[in-house]
């Protein structure tokens, strides 16, 4: 595995493990990353990426399930494309399940890997 894929599978699994402070750890403050959602909603900027994970990791009645499609690394960028089927609980409790393309598009600052696109794109 390369410094990429380490990075990458470190970020899922902080997502996994709904760990705010190893998330946060992928983006930087002072650039743009920005986040399209499912539903086509945006989340732009670290404050409100790291309120928007803190709100989603705080619910646990979600579980998702990733595969990793590809991976493609050019220089200091790296890209991920992954396969998602998202469980989750609806406002009645009852469950419901999203499947999804998810890209991460990441740029290695500084030896570090940081998050500047995250896409969901539903099927």
């Amino acid at each position: 595995m390369n410094k990429f894929e380490d990075a990458l599978h470190l970020h899922l699994q902080s997502i996994e493990n709904r760990d705010i402070e190893a998330f946060a750890e992928f983006l930087h403050p002072s650039l743009n990353s920005i986040i399209i959602l499912p539903n086509g909603g945006m989340v732009e900027g670290f404050d409100n990426i790291v309120n928007f994970h803190r709100e989603w990791f705080a619910d646990f009645d979600w579980k998702m399930d990733v595969e990793v499609i590809d991976t493609f690394i050019a220089g200091s960028v790296g890209y991920a494309l992954l396969d998602v089927v998202y469980h989750d609980l609806d406002e009645n409790g009852q469950p419901y399940e999203l499947k999804y393309f998810l890209s991460l598009l990441f740029n290695e600052i500084d030896g570090k890997w940081i998050l500047l696109r995250d896409q969901n794109t539903l099927k």
